[in-house]
């Protein structure tokens, strides 16, 4: 494999990982609409078994009981969703120059 080869597939697997980061990172935000829709979408569906219908259903009724007795608690998510837009940014830096900053990636 040729540096240049090297450098292409580095840059690859590091935009992969980055658009993972902000993929997970945005989803967290709106998790009791995510759930809503997920646990509508099961119960409406024959090839969803009714135990994963179910679960789903429980899993948005407990984030919609949290969120209205325990509205404080989302922070946490919130948090973690910006904590991971924050982790791509980081790795913005190694995408375009990996041999100078791949302090990032050895502490990563």
């Amino acid at each position: 494999m040729t540096e240049r080869e090297l450098l292409r597939s580095i840059r690859f697997w590091l935009i992969i990982f980055i658009v993972g980061l902000i993929l997970s990172g945005i989803t967290a935000f709106p998790l009791e609409h995510e759930t809503a829709w997920a646990a509508h979408l099961a119960a409406h569906r024959a090839f969803v078994p009714a135990s994963v219908a179910a679960w789903l259903d429980r899993v948005h009724l407990a984030l919609d009981d949290e969120s209205m007795r325990y509205p404080f608690l989302a922070y946490g998510t919130d948090w973690l969703a910006f904590a991971h837009i924050m982790l791509a940014v980081a790795f913005l830096g190694p995408m375009r120059d990996p041999a100078r900053n791949k302090w990032v990636l050895q502490l990563a």
